[in-house]
C-alpha cells in the first residue's frame, strides 16, 4: 500500500508529519504506549492515539481531516478606541492620585522639619 502525504502536511521523517497549522501526526511512545498520535498545538486539547500501523497513520490523517481539532489560532481581544481612551484616562487619574499622595507626604515632612527646627531655638 502506497502512502502519500495529504495536502497541507509536510513529511519530516517516516515517523513525523507536520501540518501547516503546527499539528503533528507522529509515531512515538506516549505514556508507555507505542502508536501514531495526533498531537494538537493547543496544550489543553488531548492527544489522540492510533494503532502503530500504516492503517493507524491513515486513520490519524482521516480524523484530522474530519475537523475534530480546532486549528485556528486563538485571537486576542481587540481593544476599541473608546476602551483605549478609558484605559488611558484611568491610568492618568491613578498617576495624578499618586502624585498628590507624594506631594502630601512631602508637605508632611516639611511641617515636621519646621517643628523640629522650632524646638531647637
Amino acid at each position: 500500500m502506497s502512502f502519500s502525504t495529504p495536502k497541507g502536511w509536510e513529511k519530516d521523517s517516516e515517523k513525523l508529519y507536520i501540518h501547516s497549522t503546527g499539528v503533528r501526526v507522529q509515531l512515538m511512545s506516549y505514556r508507555q504506549k507505542e502508536g501514531w498520535y495526533l498531537v494538537p498545538i493547543d496544550l489543553d486539547t488531548p492527544v489522540m492515539e492510533f494503532e502503530p500501523t500504516p492503517e493507524g497513520r491513515a486513520k490519524a490523517f482521516e480524523i484530522f481531516a474530519s475537523g475534530v481539532l480546532d486549528t485556528k489560532p486563538k485571537r486576542k481581544k481587540v481593544e476599541t478606541p473608546e476602551a483605549k481612551k478609558k484605559k488611558a484616562a484611568a491610568a492618568a487619574a491613578k498617576a495624578k492620585e499618586e502624585g498628590e499622595a507624594e506631594a502630601e507626604e512631602e508637605d508632611g515632612d516639611d511641617e515636621k522639619e519646621e517643628k523640629e527646627d522650632e524646638g531647637d531655638d
